[in-house]
């Protein structure tokens, strides 16, 4: 790879600009939903399928995702998930009814399922061993920032504007990139002769698919939802059957092998603990905010914004120290800092608790993730050879997504036994949940720090 260190950067900037601007858009319609369900005539469960079936897309292709990157080109890759996502924020922008709506978050998700593994990807293969942690610290920026800037951006946006206003002006953004990405992106993968099997996407659909559409619908129904559990468990024969399949061919979509490294095995499943433990934390505590303290949906917005900025701050901090010290270290310092602010949640928290309380414990929570998420991936890569890089990143970004989901949902279920069907929240009771789900928090906290302790201890 015969390139400048001018275009190297340029590579890599372009790549983390469309990624954020992926993950971004997952969170962009949150605040936008109250306008969109009255445009509509839709109700809160029928619009929450905006969030879901972009989630949903985007698990699907990432298993996927590492076929195409040994099958097609860098630039081709990038462009076309850049065009489907522009595509996509297109259709939203002048859609007429909400299925329409709905049509244009599945392309935009078909281009960010394609976007997230392969700008890891890009990232391993652009900077040597001893320099991933800064890559990935990089990373970190965009995977864990962007959900939380989303809906305050959003929410200044809906505030003066209509809701088309989100996607107005991302798409003159993502056209940019598009361009940008034409001019500008090098092949840096290595291509490899390899054969689709439909089979094996028709299992990762129904398996990947099927799974974290029952656990978004758990969330809305409870866990003991038969609907919801008949899907899980069809779910997971198929994920079954695409696993055992995967073992038998001789070019895998998905090279689950991978797992069979102890190293990446154990790091992807410490990264399932602290993904669950990060987007539970930032859901329970808006809702903490405005259920049990009563404040305005204003503050429940506010008080994550300063743990983004922490978030932001220590990603790229971890990344350095991850190339000076290696993972170990780092993990368990972060995973010290979420045991500590987890059990701080379940004995500090009361209708009465200091905002400015609660924000420095969410503070301390994610500065902890920030030193776990990508050090600890990196250290998982790291034990791969080159040629499955694009693998092990599909790997660890499905178990970090369904895992996540899983744990969220699990840790969430403790709270929903405060809510009546009607609407009325008692906050007393809410306080109850809110502590009783921090508790569990603290226990998968705890786990994961026991984890961490089995690290091989070298850097990068």
């Amino acid at each position: 790879m015969n390139l400048s260190r001018f275009h190297k950067r340029l590579i890599v900037a372009i790549t983390l600009s469309a990624s954020f601007l992926s993950v971004l858009t997952q969170f962009l319609l949150i605040t936008a939903f109250p306008k969109i369900m009255q445009e509509f005539s839709v109700d809160s469960t029928d619009v929450q399928w905006l969030t879901t079936v972009y989630m949903l897309t985007i698990a699907v292709l990432i298993p996927i995702t590492a076929y195409f990157i040994d099958r097609f080109k860098t630039r081709h890759l990038m462009m076309s998930a850049m065009f489907l996502f522009l595509a996509g924020t297109l259709i939203c922008l002048v859609a007429p009814s909400f299925p329409v709506l709905l049509v244009g978050r599945v392309f935009q998700g078909m281009g960010s399922g394609i976007m997230i593994p392969l700008m890891q990807t890009i990232l391993f293969l652009m900077y040597p061993r001893e320099k991933r942690g800064f890559a990935m610290g990089l990373a970190g920026l965009v995977i864990n920032v962007a959900p939380a800037v989303g809906p305050p951006i959003s929410g200044v946006l809906v505030n003066y504007f209509d809701w088309r206003a989100l996607f107005l002006v991302t798409l003159p953004i993502a056209a940019l990139i598009l361009l940008m990405a034409y001019l500008f992106m090098r092949n840096v993968t290595e291509q490899r002769d390899t054969d689709i099997d439909p089979l094996s996407i028709l299992l990762s659909t129904a398996g990947f698919g099927g799974m974290l559409y029952a656990f978004n619908k758990m969330e809305e129904s409870g866990i003991g939802d038969p609907a919801a559990l008949g899907v899980m468990i069809a779910g997971a024969v198929a994920l079954a059957l695409f696993v055992y399949r995967q073992l038998r061919l001789s070019a895998p979509i998905l090279e689950v092998r991978v797992l069979k490294v102890p190293l990446f095995a154990l790091v992807t499943f410490i990264s399932i603990l602290s993904f669950s433990l990060l987007i539970s934390t930032e859901t329970i505590l808006p809702m903490y905010v405005q259920n049990a303290q009563q404040y305005s949906a204003f503050y429940g917005g506010l008080i994550v914004m300063p743990g983004a900025l922490t978030l932001a701050i220590m990603s790229l901090f971890a990344g350095n120290l991850f190339d000076k010290y290696g993972g170990k270290i780092i993990a368990i310092t972060g995973f010290v800092l979420l045991t500590l602010s987890t059990i701080g949640f379940h004995f500090i928290l009361g209708l009465e608790t200091p905002f400015a309380v609660t924000m420095v414990l969410f503070m301390l929570a994610m500065g902890g993730v920030g030193m776990i998420n990508m050090p600890i991936m990196t250290a998982g890569i790291n034990a791969l050879p080159d040629d499955l890089i694009p693998h092990g990143t599909a790997v660890i970004n499905t178990a970090r997504q369904f895992g996540g989901s899983l744990g969220l949902t699990f840790i969430i279920s403790f709270i929903s036994g405060a809510e009546s069907g009607t609407g009325n929240i008692n906050p007393a009771d809410y306080l109850v949940g809110v502590k009783t789900a921090f508790f569990i928090a603290f226990l998968f906290a705890v786990t994961g720090l026991l984890l961490s302790l089995f690290i091989e201890r070298k850097k990068g």
